[in-house]
């Protein structure tokens, strides 16, 4: 078992289930504020001499990210949270941070983390940037935001900005407009298509969802029991991948800014993990971060196929009525039809996405309700 996990997460050292134990930080962050957690306790510690993250923009119904250099570990709160969109100015701000700062603290996508690597392999070293990983699935690009605002039938005009997640787990979408504040479920803001087809083919071929090449990935805990995740307002599961990461991490557990328990590695293992690792059939091979280590199934196959077709509705603006259409009635039959077919035919990818179910369902860890319930505690 060790092995196939291990194939499927590549090189980690531990995993665990955390979270930050500043209240605010991990109700507005969502899922747990580790990140935020581990940026403010770099910081204060002097342990590094900046932080990039990225900025939330809003514009004509378009939210974008603009990525940014804090020195002041009391920002760092003001930039928690998801921001799914496309962000610009990446290689621009850490050209300017390397050539500035010794010690850098940032926080990446898959792709971003590529590009760290590239740019530090000429220095000879990368002891100088600590990368703090997120799990990604796709990054929708400006105009997922603006498509969903008409999903939901907001006015685009009357948007003032626009956060993703918010208020506790998994939170909520937070839409200000001049007539008011609304909320909107975060799982139903990303299925209403706002996920799924916004976003380019590299981004859908990516096989690099966990973030191996950090020093820890970060993500939401959807492996996990949910009721208890809930009670605690959030929480994040934390993949370390290196021994600086882990010593950075368990320090900041010492300091009181985490809390957190180890967990069996098999719940770093999500739905979306087994579809990005899986051989595609509709387009040409692209391995930017490991082997293919599953083989394509009648689901991976849909998955393509949606994708394909609905990423063609998304690009034109003029579509995005039938797109709609589309994503009600079209991807739960064929989404629907697929399962079956593997399930019935017993496919290679129907087994190992069974065998990673029930191993997932056999080892739950019961101390997270001991969390749940010390945390209910304090807040009464």
């Amino acid at each position: 078992m060790e092995s196939v996990v291990r194939r499927l997460l590549e090189e980690y050292l531990k995993v665990y289930i955390a979270y930050s134990r500043n209240r605010k930080i991990r109700f507005y962050s969502t899922s747990g504020g580790v990140a935020t957690a581990l940026l403010k306790y770099l910081l204060e510690g002097g342990h590094v001499d900046v932080a990039i993250v990225p900025k939330p923009n809003f514009r004509g119904g378009l939210v974008y990210g603009v990525w940014t250099i804090i020195r002041n570990p009391n920002e760092v709160s003001k930039y928690s949270g998801s921001l799914y969109t496309t962000t610009f100015g990446f290689s621009r701000v850490i050209n300017h941070a390397l050539s500035r700062f010794r010690r850098i603290a940032v926080t990446t996508l898959p792709c971003h983390t590529r590009a760290i690597k590239r740019l530090l392999q000429p220095r000879g070293s990368d002891r100088d940037v600590f990368i703090i990983g997120l799990y990604c699935n796709n990054a929708p690009s400006m105009w997922a935001a603006r498509y969903a605002l008409r999903y939901f039938n907001i006015q685009v005009g009357d948007v003032e900005w626009v956060k993703f997640r918010e208020h506790g787990w998994p939170g909520y979408t937070t839409i200000k407009t001049k007539r008011g504040v609304l909320r909107i479920p975060y799982p139903t803001f990303w299925g209403s298509g706002f996920g799924q087809y916004f976003y380019g083919l590299g981004c859908y071929l990516c096989n690099g969802q966990t973030n191996p090449l950090t020093d820890v990935s970060l993500a939401d805990p959807w492996t996990l029991l949910h009721e208890p995740i809930k009670r605690l307002g959030g929480a994040t599961l934390v993949v370390v991948r290196t021994r600086r990461g882990l010593e950075v991490f368990e320090d900041a557990v010492k300091a009181g800014c985490i809390e957190a328990i180890e967990v069996h590695p098999v719940y770093a293992v999500q739905d979306a993990t087994l579809l990005k690792l899986s051989r595609r059939v509709l387009g040409r091979r692209f391995n930017e971060f490991n082997e293919y280590v599953l083989p394509p199934s009648f689901t991976t196959i849909a998955y393509e196929m949606l994708y394909r077709v609905g990423h063609f509705l998304a690009s034109r603006e003029g579509l995005w009525s039938l797109l709609r259409l589309y994503h009600r009635v079209a991807r739960p039959l064929v989404l629907k039809v697929a399962s079956v077919l593997d399930h019935r035919l017993q496919t290679r990818w129907a087994k190992v996405y069974a065998y990673i179910k029930l191993l997932q369902r056999a080892r739950v860890p019961r101390e997270i309700y001991s969390l749940a319930h010390l945390e209910l505690n304090k807040s009464s």
